[in-house]
Formats: structure tokens, sequence, C-alpha cells
């Protein structure tokens, strides 16, 4: 196709373009349901920052989540100065909403009941729980945020001294109880958060679609397209609606961007969440050493203590750390590595300070060579070094083997960047006169000038530090008479990462 600048990328052992746009990115999600600021024909927003999400209807009040309901049967009222302690487990520990002492007036079942039901009532500000009573029942509703964690086990429990009696029913669904369900919105608003908590100054463009029969990730180069091309790096989540992990999406993934957007210009990179909850054993998933999917990384990582957990245990499915990676990569300048210690840490000393992997399974009870294991199948998870209180990536590894140029979240972005500053700086030049010498050679004057065009950008990533050196050079003798086709070759050093470091330490008798 004519009027076309192409790009061919080279394995060779391994631009000051749109300037300060290294940080925007993209996060996409799944979902049957929109938050209230979206509309099926306004389905990607711009964030600034957190408040802009929950402006637009993202949020953590957990409004779109169902209360599990319990129930209470009063078979026997007992006697005055009976007591009725009421608790609840939930996953932080054990809620005590009270003891009722119960008084002279509550001389039967209904009496006794309505008094209860105030007594819980007036701590709901407090403990978030609220109860109605009628005949014999006593149906105690629980807080939304709690979502399907009351629906197993026995978190309602009542203590009684004295002649009071009754019969619990759990949330399970059946008569007058209900199972919760957890809600959406919260763990969108979690990813939200964690990207800006990270990268407080980032921008991102969030968007969301139905649930698809088929994957093929089209909604990336739809974001991407809204941006104007200005995103960088996209976070893709697939929650509870979806379906679990597979290393097919990444596959899928990387055709969409590679196909879509940087063939048109606008090359960004992926990572990728999703669920592996039912993944006892880690270990066991795809090697994307197996893979050529460089241009999307799969993340295991969750917070194993603060919110990430909770939404983890309160939904039942992976939550991951997709937010802070995506944030962590757009605070990144291009040449770095999200796991430089002096720079990334991802702890703010409650979440993510005790890391975990996305099945719920803390990195600390698990054996270096778990650890090692994983990593050496190429997934990005949290981390802690000895001597050091914060939290860090284990690498950032891309979907393809190691051996590849494009190994590395780095790897792709510097290119990426190189690419879009090589395209701003020599489009004006297409379609400009090749002047040549009598024997059909190119001339010195013509070769500097495309060669300083082709140059503009990369001189400032090198001054920038996201490059050590680059080469560019064209030859002269090619015949751009017959194929209408100027060909120019570009060589970039990139910087180099300490993915290693070895100290060699013993006595001697004497200092060299």
């Amino acid at each position: 196709m004519a009027g076309n600048i192409s790009f061919v990328n080279g394995q060779g052992g391994l631009g000051r373009p749109l300037a300060g746009e290294d940080y925007i990115s993209g996060l996409l999600y799944y979902t049957a349901t929109l938050p209230s600021g979206y509309t099926s024909s306004d389905r990607i927003k711009k964030f600034f920052s957190v408040s802009d999400a929950e402006s637009a209807g993202i949020t953590n009040t957990y409004s779109d989540a169902t209360a599990a309901v319990a129930k209470w049967v009063i078979s026997s009222y007992g006697a005055t100065g009976d007591t009725i302690t009421i608790k609840v487990t939930e996953p932080n520990g054990v809620v005590n909403l009270g003891t009722y002492t119960t008084v002279a007036g509550d001389s039967s079942i209904a009496l006794l009941g309505a008094s209860i039901a105030t007594f819980i009532n007036a701590g709901t500000v407090i403990h978030g729980y609220s109860a109605t009573f009628s005949t014999a029942t006593l149906l105690l509703t629980m807080p939304k945020k709690l979502g399907i964690y009351p629906n197993s086990g026995t978190p309602l429990a009542i203590t009684i001294v004295g002649a009071v009696a009754g019969t619990i029913t759990q949330p399970t669904g059946s008569g007058s109880t209900v199972q919760g369900s957890a809600s959406k919105l919260a763990v969108f608003h979690y990813h939200i958060s964690e990207f800006f908590r990270i990268q407080p100054k980032g921008v991102l463009y969030v968007g969301f679609y139905g649930v698809p029969s088929t994957y093929n990730f089209n909604e990336i180069t739809t974001l991407q397209n809204f941006s104007g091309g200005k995103i960088r790096q996209v976070g893709v989540f697939l929650n509870s609606e979806c379906h679990a992990y597979t290393s097919a999406d990444l596959t899928a993934i990387n055709t969409q961007i590679v196909t879509y957007c940087d063939e048109n210009k606008k090359p960004l990179s992926a990572i990728y969440g999703a669920d592996v909850s039912a993944t006892a054993d880690l270990s066991t998933l795809t090697d994307l050493n197996t893979l050529t999917a460089n241009k999307v990384s799969a993340v295991l990582g969750q917070d194993g203590a603060g919110q990430g957990k909770y939404l983890f245990t309160t939904v039942g499915k992976s939550i991951t750390c997709l937010g802070a990676c995506l944030g962590a990569v757009a605070l990144a300048q291009v040449s770095n590595s999200i796991e430089w210690v002096g720079k990334f840490n991802v702890s703010n000393g409650t979440e993510c300070d005790t890391p975990a992997f996305a099945n719920g399974d803390l990195v600390s009870a698990k054996a270096d060579s778990y650890l090692t294991a994983i990593d050496n199948l190429r997934y990005i998870f949290l981390r802690k070094y000895v001597g050091s209180a914060g939290t860090y990536f284990n690498d950032s590894h891309t979907a393809i083997i190691a051996t590849s140029d494009y190994a590395y979240i780095e790897n792709n972005r510097t290119i990426d960047k190189a690419k879009r500053g090589i395209y701003s700086s020599v489009l004006p030049a297409l379609g400009s006169p090749l002047v040549l010498n009598s024997d059909g050679t190119l001339t010195d004057t013509t070769i500097a000038y495309f060669s300083s065009l082709a140059e503009l950008n990369l001189t400032q990533m090198v001054r920038d530090a996201d490059l050590s050196a680059f080469a560019v050079s064209i030859d002269p003798t090619q015949n751009v008479l017959s194929t209408n086709l100027l060909v120019i070759a570009v060589e970039l050093l990139p910087i180099g990462v300490a993915r290693s470091i070895r100290v060699n330490i013993g006595f001697v008798n004497a200092l060299s």
C-alpha cells in the first residue's frame, strides 16, 4: 500500500514522541451490568483520579451486592434477666452485635423478638447489621460488603444464658434466608484506586463491555482508538462473570494488539489478570516460555491481608494486583523494569504489604523453589526481600521465551516508544523527493536529511536514558526508483537491567 511507514522488528541480541505520555493507560472490564455513569453507547471514560471513577458510578459502597440474611426462630421467651449475645464471624474477625438482657416487658415471643430487633437496629450505624421481626422469626440482614462470605459455615452465633430458646438458620437461601452476592463495582474500584495509588499523576481510560461468547479482545483496539492512540499500557481483567485464566487469552490479546494496534502505529502493552482461585498448584499453569505473546503479561499476584484479601474472601474469586501492576508500569520510565527494588515498592504499609498469590496462598508460606518455578514460568507476582520492609514485583515478564529480545515489558515499551518517535519525525517526509547521484545512488544530502529525521527522537531517548545508544543507516545503493521504497535501518542499544547481582567477597592477607 502506497503512503505508508512500516516497521520490522529486528532480533539482534538486543523519542521523544508525544512527550510525557508514557503514563497514559487503559483498563478493560467485562460485565453484564454497567456502572451508573456508563451506557451502551458510552462505554469508555477518561479518569484523572479515583474520584472521577466514583462520579461515573464505579464505587466501593457495595451498592450492587446482595446482603445475606439469616434467621432465628424463637421458641421460648424465657424469663426476666436472661441474656442473648449475638455475634457474627466476618473475614477479618468476629463482630459482637451486643448482649440483650430480657426485661419484664418481654413477656411473649412477639415482644421479645421486637425488643431484640430494636436492640440490633440501635447499633446498625456502628456494626452495619439490621433486623426485622414478625411472628416468631427474627431476620438478621448482614452488611452487603460481606458478599458471599456468610453463605457457608456458621457465621451467625447466638449465645443464651437462661431459658430463652430458638433455632438459627444460616444464609442458605432457603425459606426466608438469603444468600449474599458480591459487589463487582468494588472490585473494579479497587483496581482503579490501586492504579492511582501507585501512579497518582496517571491518566486512565476505563472501558466496560458485555461478556462475549468468544473473547477476541477487540475492545482493546476500541479503547486505544478512543484515546487517539495515546494508551501505552492496558490492563485486562476477567472477573467472576467471565471464564477462568487460560493462556489462550494471552495469545488472543497479543494477536489483537499486534494486528490492529501496532500495525496502525498505536502500539501498547497489556497486563492480564483472571481467576486462578481454583488452581491449588500454580506451578501447573501453562509455561509462558512456550507462547509468542510478547505484548502481554500475566499477573498472578494479589494482596494477602488488606483490601485485596478482603475482596478475595468476599467475592470468592481472584482479585489480583492488576491495578498496582498497571500503575507501576505507568510510573516507570519505558526502560525501567518494575522489578527495580529501589523504585517500585508497591506497599503502603497496609495494601500489598502481605504478598499473596491470586489463589489465596501467601507467598511467605511457599518454598523458594516454588517461587522460582512460578518465576521461571514467566508470571508476575509480589514478593518480599530479606532486610526490606517493602513489597516488590518478581520481574516484568512477558508471555514469550526468556531469550527473546521482547521478553520483558520494558523491552516492548522502549521499542514502541522508538517506533512512535521515528514515525512522528519521519512522517512529514512521506512523499518527498529523493535526489540521486548520476550513478543512481542516493546523495549524501538525501541520506543526511532522512537520517536526521530518524535520529531526532532517538537522540532525546538517549538523553532521557530510555536508550543506551542507537545507530541509523541508509544504504545509498538501494533502487528507490524501481521500488519507491526508502529503507532506513535503525539499531537500538537498550538500557540493561540488573536482574541478578553477584558480589565476590572473602578475606585476604592484604588489599590489592
